[in-house]
């Protein structure tokens, strides 16, 4: 499958190993978005559809099937961000992956 125009494509920010201690407070990263992930999807044509996801401040849905999926990885979230990776490769999705690590 080409990528082209009106394709569903999902942004994800995958959340910190810490995100899940009972602890965790979401209002801390909720002041600082992914930036990037927004800028990246101002590149993309106006007919496709685009979800930015940040797993600080909310549950990804695994369940989905977009055509693409861009990544942004830390070092602090790697395994998560391949973990997310690996998940969309086996359902036949492109997924981009970059970040500092």
């Amino acid at each position: 499958m080409r990528y082209c125009a009106g394709h569903e494509s999902e942004m994800i920010l995958p959340a910190l190993a810490e995100a899940s201690s009972p602890f965790f407070r979401p209002i801390k990263y909720s002041l600082f978005p992914p930036i990037g992930l927004a800028t990246l999807a101002a590149y993309l044509d106006w007919d496709d559809e685009v979800r930015i996801i940040d797993e600080h401040v909310e549950t990804l849905d695994l369940d989905d099937r977009p055509d693409l999926v861009v990544i942004q990885a830390y070092i602090t979230s790697a395994y998560r961000a391949y973990r997310i990776a690996d998940h969309y490769r086996q359902r036949g999705t492109y997924v981009a992956l970059g970040g500092f690590m």
